[in-house]
């Protein structure tokens, strides 16, 4: 399937970046778990409660997961015992790496039909306002529906792996000649049947494709629905000179455009897995392809959610200044003028009608409405 080029500019390729793999990923993985926790405690804030935000919510704690699991995994492998990881492991650890590769994929996969359910449900409220009503409940129900799922679909890949003593010469031709009786443990190699091949293809259809496909029907559709709903205002505008520029209108294009550039994101990481993993499906020969891209995939997918943070950051101002008054003293934020008027970041409504000019409830009772990040 691949000539002897191919293969040996492969091995060549993962061999020279895993020297440097753990030493990039493993700093990222730091940074990601706290951006995701900065990210869950915000929007765990009363002016961030609403249905949409607590998809988001658990969309970054799945996140944490994966980071908290690659982040051990990373210093482990990758830097204790770099550059040869298979030397010296106990079962222990293996089994570590095969718990570590379940509860990434599995978790991962959760992330992502949690965005894809914030991409339905962001598209039923625009396109039906009025007739669609989400509340706390229903969609907590259905995060928890959605997780059950991806954990029954993960069955087969929980019972494809196991522990595997190998010649040591097979492993490491370079470290122990053919005549060695060197034993190392590492995971099973890949028989591409039974449970396996029953893995490979529910990961790719199920949880690599479809998803993908989910989130770029929706987007385009969202922005069709964006883009009727603003001609619509436009030509209504013309006629009714009255109509000015709504706020919601342009909060609801905001996070349809961060649902697009995720969008994009996710299509860049998870389609070309998908599509691999059907390949493995076929012919085993595709994992050589796979494997070897390995680390490469799991830095796109790290970095991917390390880029959903930087985009709250900066397509919303509110989330801007609850991350500035969670992180920074008040001492700090009074010195560089960094906190504005919080009446500006929220909408507010009041709870109860003045009674006179010279009574002192003549100041109404506010509350901030929470709103759509």
């Amino acid at each position: 399937m691949f000539s002897n080029f191919s293969r040996e500019f492969l091995v060549r390729f993962s061999e020279d970046y895993a020297q440097i793999h753990g030493r990039i990923v493993f700093p990222i993985t730091i940074i990601g778990i706290l951006t995701s926790i900065v990210t869950i405690l915000i929007l765990n804030r009363k002016t961030f409660q609403t249905p949409t935000n607590l998809i988001l919510q658990h969309v970054a704690f799945f996140d944490t997961i994966v980071l908290f699991s690659y982040n051990i995994y990373s210093f482990y492998f990758y830097i204790l015992h770099d550059p040869n990881p298979f030397v010296g492991q106990s079962q222990f650890w293996i089994r570590f790496a095969i718990f570590h590769s379940n509860i990434g994929v599995t978790a991962h996969s959760i992330a992502l039909w949690l965005t894809c359910l914030l991409a339905i449900i962001r598209y039923t409220i625009i396109s039906k306002p009025k007739r669609v009503q989400i509340n706390f409940t229903h969609v907590t129900i259905l995060i928890w529906i959605f997780a059950v799922i991806v954990c029954l679909l993960m069955i087969p890949n929980y019972f494809a792996w196991s522990v595997a003593s190998f010649p040591a010469h097979s492993l490491l031709p370079k470290l122990y000649s053919s005549n060695s009786t060197e034993t190392v443990y590492w995971i099973s190699q890949v028989t591409g049947k039974g449970l396996e091949k029953i893995s490979f293809g529910i990961i790719a259809i199920c949880l690599k494709i479809s998803p993908v496909i989910i989130l770029i029907l929706f987007s385009v559709l969202l922005i069709l629905n964006i883009r009727n709903a603003r001609k619509l205002r436009e030509r209504l505008r013309h006629r009714y000179s009255s109509i000015k520029s709504s706020s919601n209108f342009k909060r609801e294009l905001r996070t349809t455009t961060m649902l697009v550039l995720i969008t994009l994101c996710t299509v860049f990481v998870e389609l070309p897995q998908g599509l691999l993993l059907i390949a493995i499906g076929f012919d085993k020969q595709f994992f050589v392809l796979y494997s070897h891209l390995g680390d490469f995939w799991d830095i796109s997918s790290i970095i991917s959610s390390f880029i959903t943070f930087i985009m709250y950051c900066l397509m919303s101002q509110q989330f801007r200044m609850e991350m500035i008054s969670l992180l920074l003293p008040e001492f700090l934020i009074q010195k560089f003028h960094l906190t504005t008027n919080r009446t500006s970041l929220s909408r507010q409504i009041s709870l109860k009608p003045m009674k006179s000019q010279n009574s002192p409830s003549n100041i109404p009772k506010t509350r901030d409405i929470p709103t759509d990040l």
